[in-house]
């Protein structure tokens, strides 16, 4: 893990991080969905999404995007607020 020059991983770090676990998670849930159809999480998120994210190729890459985009962001904020606090704090 990278550190930062006080010695703590900086935001990109947490963003990778996540991003990376959203990811496979969604890798994961799509392998679930193609085994058990009629049980999986992404078909019930799909009918919520403005996007296909489910059911062909396309909608797959596009899930996966948006899962690891999501992912990266939400990373960013995470890690940006822990640092921010952690020097409020002091």
């Amino acid at each position: 893990m990278k550190r930062a020059r006080n010695g703590n991983p900086g935001w990109k770090t947490y963003a990778l991080s996540l991003a990376t676990t959203w990811g496979v998670t969604y890798v994961l849930c799509a392998i679930f969905d193609a085994l058990f159809p009629p049980y999986g999480l992404i078909q019930w998120l799909s009918q919520a999404s403005p996007w296909p994210i489910y059911g062909t190729p396309a909608g797959f890459v596009t899930g996966f995007v948006t899962f690891t985009a999501a992912g990266f962001a939400l990373g960013a904020i995470y890690g940006i607020a822990w640092e921010f606090w952690r020097q409020k704090l002091k």
